[in-house]
């Protein structure tokens, strides 16, 4: 089946971004076009600070573009402009986010950490924390969920972290360096959940990684090198 006949998760087209730096202008981004189709899985490879995580903020509207467009399952999102309140709530739906330093509320525990993609959303109701409980099943925590996250190893507060990105069903999970805390047995085995997951919520996944083999488990692996996407 060609791509024109797949549901596309995620696009980009034209991204651009710079920085000022002193006098200088400084080019991060330059013309980036990507296509991410759901339940299928893109890698991004490239050096320490080449903008690799400006993308996947640019990506999740979490800062601005200097041109292009943007589409979440078609909805046009226009990524030069702020976002408002109500992009905020249609992003909470649309895009799930996993960050290499977790970000879970240390006073929560991991019930309701999870429980928080939910609020962002609108609001917390019976099906969100069924919903909950089953991803916390999933990823195999589901015997901590009244745990406070400091309890945690860095490979189960991971997998409570790939849980709360998916609780609203988002047509596309962004992670930047989502084994970057881990051991090399536990970013294994939370990477195979993560493409597992996406896989079977129909998720496409955008995978910011250093790691060689990561790259190659997913569908399409690129490389960003100089402010520009291309196959690696």
């Amino acid at each position: 089946m060609s791509e024109h006949n797949q549901t596309l998760a995620l696009e980009a087209k034209g991204l651009a971004k710079t920085f000022p730096y002193g006098e200088e202008i400084l080019e991060i981004l330059l013309d980036v076009d990507l296509s991410v189709v759901a339940g299928k899985s893109v890698s991004i490879r490239g050096e320490s600070g080449c903008g690799k995580t400006t993308l996947l903020n640019l990506l999740a509207r979490l800062d601005v573009a200097d041109v292009g467009e943007l589409y979440w399952n078609g909805e046009a999102h226009d990524p030069k402009l702020p976002p408002g309140s109500r992009d905020s709530a249609r992003r909470a739906f649309l895009v799930g986010v996993v960050y290499q330093a977790y970000y879970l509320i240390p006073e929560m525990n991991v019930l309701e950490n999870v429980l928080l993609a939910a609020r962002l959303a609108g609001s917390i109701g019976k099906d969100a924390k069924h919903r909950a409980r089953e991803l916390l099943d999933r990823v195999g925590v589901s015997n901590r969920e009244r745990q406070l996250p400091q309890k945690l190893s860095g490979g189960e507060r991971q997998r409570v972290a790939i849980a709360r990105a998916l609780l609203n069903r988002p047509k596309v999970i962004l992670a930047d360096e989502p084994t970057g805390n881990l051991d090399e047995r536990s970013a294994g085995d939370v990477m195979e959940l993560l493409l597992e997951a996406c896989r079977e919520e129909d998720a496409g996944l955008v995978l910011v990684t250093h790691n060689p083999s990561f790259a190659k488990a997913t569908d399409e692996a690129l490389k960003l090198v100089k402010g520009e996407l291309s196959p690696a």
